[in-house]
């Protein structure tokens, strides 16, 4: 077995390809793992925003409010399940009812939001491991990217794991969580320090400081789009199946937010920098003992699948997007593991990119987060919006009043995320959207170019399926030294013509001279051409030089390059020689044309032994 096999597997048929539909028990765990991680580090993100002073006066109201925009979103994307039973992500919805140009944007914000879930995720992991054990402290971007290398091989190996398996650490966490919450709110006796505001204080400052905390707060939100975009993994009946989930996913979420944010109150905790906030509540409520420990390793595994979730959600996005020629068309190929390789690995560098930036801080990362996310559930909702006002049907009506409500808060929300977070770091994602606005465009546009060029439909097939009747070409063999493969180049070319020019660049005149001594002993009957190269340059000559070649009876076409080359044994080896042959044969394919007739290039590679 090769290392490669051990460390990626073995790889595929295709026809493993198919995967088990998952049962709404499965499912809930599955695709709810990354917005149920949230409650891990949301509460926490309000109370940071808030302040010491105001944390305890305002947070439960702010986490009341996010709830209900959680049951906004959650029955507009109720809606999306309906209309979109084949999977309705914000990018497929917004493309079709709002046109390329909302299409692309969410298609941004979804890679954007994928890409800093991974990030944040497993910094928030980092950070539970640190509360339960400090002396780690100094080790949180090491144990990032050892868990980002482990998810990302896991992923490129393609072995799908029993989805049952993936369901413990979900419902592990979501146990334990409503575990101690009820424990803490039914048996707690939490001893309470009362912080009071200022008799005079600025109401405006005041508002501000609500709407930061709110827009803090939203990061629990992220990852419900999962379920609407992954209706097709759901067993039949799917859109009623894949509805309940959605709805189960919203109980489950709102009831633990609201549990941690009041014993957050209760306990009056805050966040001091060194241990998160649902430690701290868990050490209260646990004691130091072994549940306490058990609690912890709940929340790195809910965090650590949160993570995983990116990488089936990012690599499927990725391979839509090359499919429609937004991106390259090599993200839309499965590897031989089954497993869209390069969305995954893009994903994995520009995840350890912002770890290694941001030093594994998820507070640092999550100003960015929100903005995205909701980026893609406006224009999702209001694709939505549009898709009913075409498509019309029973009840149409409602359902446009129902993610017209949804457009609203979710729009609201976003200009409340822009207004208290856009310069604290939210200004990088939506300069980040515009990037990969614009790239998307180039690219879909240098396809299209591409394809109309190509195309027969274009004409000019006469011309194109006329056979070559010149049977005289002129030929040109770059060489540098006499080895096995100029010898080849020779002889193949002396086949093509009996015009054949062998041409050497003198660079070393050494080298030169000693080429020359090899050619007349060797008695070629070609003739050897040196050209001079004052600059030291080897391609600009011969360039040059063939270019006086092509003027020389034009009727005959251009001249013809026979390039010898060698392949060393070793692909490791390439980096021991010159590649000069890559170098002619690049200059060569991308020189502006001055005509419409193309340049004949053949390499004779040698092949080398392996040793």
């Amino acid at each position: 077995m090769s290392i490669v096999n051990f460390i990626f597997g073995n790889p595929l048929k295709t026809e493993k390809l198919v995967s088990e539909r998952l049962t709404k028990i499965k499912a809930l765990a599955i695709f709810s793992s990354d917005v149920l991680s949230s409650v891990t580090y949301a509460t926490e993100e309000i109370l940071l925003a808030l302040g010491m002073v105001m944390a305890h006066s305002f947070s439960s109201s702010i986490s009341g409010a996010i709830v209900g925009l959680l049951f906004i979103v959650s029955i507009s994307y109720w809606q999306t399940i309906k209309a979109y039973p084949t999977g309705g992500g914000a990018f497929t919805v917004a493309h079709q009812n709002l046109g390329e140009f909302f299409g692309l944007i969410a298609a941004a914000a979804l890679l954007i939001d994928y890409t800093l879930t991974v990030a944040v995720s497993l910094s928030a992991g980092a950070c539970a491991v640190v509360s339960a054990f400090p002396a780690l402290g100094n080790h949180v971007v090491a144990f990032c990217l050892i868990s980002l290398l482990f998810i990302t091989i896991s992923n490129l190996r393609g072995a799908k794991e029993s989805a049952g398996i993936l369901s413990i650490p979900t419902y592990f966490f979501i146990g334990i969580t409503i575990c101690m919450i009820l424990w803490g709110f039914i048996h707690g006796e939490p001893p309470r320090e009362a912080y009071s505001l200022p008799a005079e204080v600025d109401h405006a400052m005041i508002f501000m400081v609500i709407l930061r905390a709110f827009a803090s707060g939203c990061s629990a939100l992220t990852g419900i789009e999962a379920i609407a975009s992954g209706v097709p993994a759901f067993e039949e009946p799917q859109r009623k199946n894949a509805q309940i989930t959605l709805a189960g996913m919203a109980i489950f979420l709102s009831s633990m937010f609201l549990g941690v944010t009041f014993l957050a109150n209760e306990y009056a905790i805050f966040p001091d920098g060194s241990e998160s906030v649902i430690s701290q509540i868990a050490k209260r409520i646990f004691g130091t003992g072994f549940a306490y420990y058990v609690f912890q390793l709940a929340t790195v595994g809910i965090l650590l699948l949160a993570a995983n979730t990116s990488f089936t959600g990012f690599p499927r996005l990725t391979s839509v997007l090359a499919k429609e020629k937004y991106i390259p068309t090599r993200f839309a190929n499965l590897g031989d593991r089954l497993a869209f390789s390069n969305g995954i690995i893009m994903l994995a560098l520009t995840a350890m990119a912002l770890i290694v930036i941001f030093d594994g801080n998820s507070h640092a990362l999550i100003p960015l987060y929100s903005l995205g996310v909701f980026t893609s559930y406006t224009l999702s909702q209001a694709g939505m919006v549009r898709y009913w006002i075409k498509n019309r049907g029973k009840n149409w009506q409602i359902k446009v009043i129902i993610n017209a409500v949804g457009v609203l808060a979710t729009f609201i929300t976003l200009l409340t995320i822009i207004e208290s977070k856009f310069m604290r770091g939210a200004w990088i994602v939506v300069t980040l959207m515009l990037i990969l606005f614009y790239t998307f465009r180039k690219i879909h546009r240098r396809y299209m170019k591409t394809n109309t060029e190509l195309d027969l439909r274009r004409g000019h097939l006469g011309n194109l399926l006329q056979p070559l009747r010149n049977t005289r070409p002129k030929v040109v063999v770059p060489v540098s030294r006499i080895h096995k493969g100029t010898l080849a180049a020779l002889r193949f070319s002396a086949s093509l013509s009996n015009d054949v020019v062998a041409v050497v660049v003198n660079v070393e005149k050494r080298e030169t001279d000693r080429l020359k001594l090899a050619w007349r002993a060797m008695n070629f009957s070609m003739p050897l051409v040196i050209l001079s190269s004052p600059y030291r340059s080897v391609v600009n000559p011969f360039l040059d030089f063939l270019h006086e070649q092509d003027e020389r009876d034009p009727e005959r076409g251009k001249t013809i390059v026979v390039m010898p080359s060698f392949v060393p044994g070793e692909f490791w080896q390439n980096i021991l020689h010159n590649q000069t042959a890559a170098i002619f044969k690049t200059a060569l394919l991308y020189r502006r044309r001055k005509s419409e007739e193309t340049r004949v290039i053949v390499e004779i590679p040698y092949q080398m032994k392996f040793d």
